[in-house]
């Protein structure tokens, strides 16, 4: 997605490698805490003629909480900034992995933290890069009940043989909700048999449970797979 919220591709979510929310991975301020919406939403992610993943969003000042369901699995990522760690839990075999963040310069947090820019801000790609191009369509548009901007993004990718003139146009259409500085919709056109839809609904601000991001008692924490490991063949941490 272009900045904002990002949802997770089925790749992506399955090595559990992406960041969902919109704050910088290595690091999280107070000031920022402060100015996170707290809210709960459904996921759907839906590629071309492919089924369309389903899922939850969990947000609270300083955690993030992800559930989709991926091959019939459900996958749950829990990130904590303030902990600066990321948890993966196993539902079916009732175990977590804990992965922390790699430590920053001399350990210190940056004063501030800004969310990613959102289409319209000056610096957002499109105010950066000449290859994209954005249009402010609409001013207000409702998407779900909440008012929202809808932006139309060009993006122009050369070939991958330089010495080709050829070009492939990428277009997207964004809903920026301002109030939660959040994409709550994007619909991307690769060619004219192509299209992918990601989107957030039934948005629900408010406090979240503290529940939603800690593991439950009765998990046992695993050791993360080293690079000669296969499958599920894990250790318990003693």
């Amino acid at each position: 997605m272009y900045m904002g919220l990002q949802f997770l591709s089925r790749m992506i979510l399955a090595t559990a490698t992406l960041l969902v929310f919109c704050v910088s991975m290595n690091a999280i301020s107070d000031d920022v805490v402060s100015k996170v919406v707290e809210f709960s939403a459904s996921t759907i992610e839906k590629i071309s003629s492919q089924e369309p993943i389903l899922g939850k969003l969990y947000v609270a000042k300083d955690k993030v909480r992800i559930e989709m369901d991926i091959d019939g699995k459900r996958r749950i990522i829990i990130r904590d900034f303030s902990a600066r760690k990321t948890l993966h839990l196993d539902l079916a075999d009732k175990k977590y992995m804990e992965v922390s963040w790699p430590a920053t310069k001399f350990n210190q947090l940056p004063s501030s933290v800004k969310r990613p820019p959102l289409p319209g801000d000056s610096d957002h790609v499109c105010a950066k890069l000449d290859r994209f191009k954005c249009s402010l369509l609409s001013e207000e548009e409702k998407i779900n009940d909440r008012k929202t901007e809808k932006w139309e993004i060009v993006q122009v990718i050369q070939a991958n043989n330089k010495q080709s003139d050829k070009t492939r146009t990428v277009r997207s259409l964004v809903w920026v909700d301002r109030e939660l500085g959040v994409n709550v919709r994007e619909e991307m056109f690769f060619d004219a048999n192509s299209k992918s839809l990601r989107e957030l609904r039934a948005i629900k601000e408010g406090l979240q449970p503290k529940a939603l991001f800690q593991v439950p008692t009765d998990y046992r924490r695993v050791e993360m797979p080293g690079p000669r490991s296969h499958g599920d063949n894990m250790q318990p941490i003693k």
